[in-house]
């Protein structure tokens, strides 16, 4: 990638605490913790060129992706 524009994937990191499975809100994971993830996905998966985090809660939304 480095100064190219490529037009691969994308993938979606979704991490939700819940105690019932009824409710779920986004984990608020320190930001280092974050930048590790994506980094290991960017440069380890080839198919792979942008990591995006998800903050919505349950509900409205769902921890399954539709």
């Amino acid at each position: 990638m480095g100064d190219s524009r490529t037009y691969n994937n994308m993938i979606l990191v979704r991490i939700v605490e819940s105690k019932d499975a009824m409710t779920a809100n986004f984990a608020k994971i320190d930001w280092d913790v974050m930048e590790t993830i994506s980094s290991r996905i960017v440069n380890e998966i080839k198919e792979i060129n942008r990591v995006v985090y998800d903050i919505s809660n349950k509900p409205p939304a769902t921890v399954e992706l539709e």
